[in-house]
């Protein structure tokens, strides 16, 4: 629990970089469905996403810090459609406001969230923000396993679960061109301690990166910061992760490997990133 919360500590600290842009909503047309992206900026820079079809909204990432629900619950109202369902992959967390609403997880994230480590993690928010962040663990209407297909609305979801060690969260491809995961990819910037936080996780990081891509998707998802990404971001991670694999092989140490990772992206913004990943990699 003490390596937990010296972790969940760091996270606030490496995300609060993110906290400084004004909350804001965006929109994107495709195929079949309108995607709705709401980047809070909160303390944990959470990303919300509403897919609009044709008769009914699904709800991807809830938000879950006061203020922000009553902000994003708002424009969902604007909307003027029924929520069908409320999808957690990663964000078990914000869910109380949602009573009427046909709430799913997946049996591997419910499983988790009776474990210590999650009551330990929902905890240490709870008290690190004031009460400011629903932390309830709320009873969901619907589990399915990781690994499924269905249909609301005319679009179609595809799960898979993330080849990155941690949270079972899952990867969700939304109808033939949106892919969402956890983190988004993010062209020039090193990435995410939260996400990287061993060298399985790098492995793991690359081999979901090199799925996107060979499946072809346009527009990346990811549930922190900006929210959103496209094809060049996501050839920049995979070459970055690649890169980071061969130097983490070589380094023996926490601040080789910072240098060789400055020489090779040495314009890269995130320094602290950079030297969270460090930390774990060779002092945990």
């Amino acid at each position: 629990m003490k390596k937990l919360s010296v972790l969940l500590a760091a996270a606030m600290i490496a995300i609060s970089a993110y906290a400084q842009p004004k909350a804001n909503f965006s929109i994107n047309k495709m195929e079949n469905f309108t995607l709705h992206t709401y980047a809070s900026f909160d303390a944990m820079a959470d990303v919300s996403f509403i897919i609009e079809g044709e008769n009914s909204l699904v709800i991807l990432e809830p938000q879950a810090f006061k203020g922000k629900v009553e902000e994003f619950i708002a424009y969902t109202e604007k909307l003027g459609k029924p929520i069908e369902r409320v999808l957690v992959s990663f964000h078990p967390a914000g869910l109380k406001v949602y009573r009427e609403e046909h709430k799913v997880i997946t049996k591997s994230m419910a499983e988790f969230l009776k474990s210590d480590a999650a009551k330990g993690m929902l905890g240490f928010f709870d008290k690190a923000f004031k009460g400011a962040m629903d932390t309830e663990i709320v009873a969901f209407d619907e589990q399915i396993d990781a690994s499924t297909t269905f249909t609301v609305d005319g679009v179609k979801y595809t799960l898979e679960p993330t080849s990155v060690p941690g949270m079972p969260g899952v990867n969700i491809a939304i109808g033939e061109n949106v892919y969402y995961q956890h983190f988004a990819p993010a062209k020039g910037f090193h990435a995410s301690k939260n996400q990287i936080e061993s060298k399985l996780a790098i492995d793991g990081a690359l081999a979901d990166a090199t799925k996107a891509k060979k499946a072809g998707y346009t527009l990346l998802l990811g549930s922190h910061g900006f929210g959103k990404a496209g094809v060049d971001d996501l050839e920049f991670q995979i070459k970055y992760l690649k890169d980071m694999k061969k130097v983490a092989f070589k380094a023996t140490s926490a601040d080789e490997f910072i240098r060789e990772m400055n020489l090779k992206y040495s314009d890269c913004k995130g320094e602290e990133d950079l030297k969270g990943i460090a930390e774990k990699l060779y002092n945990f």
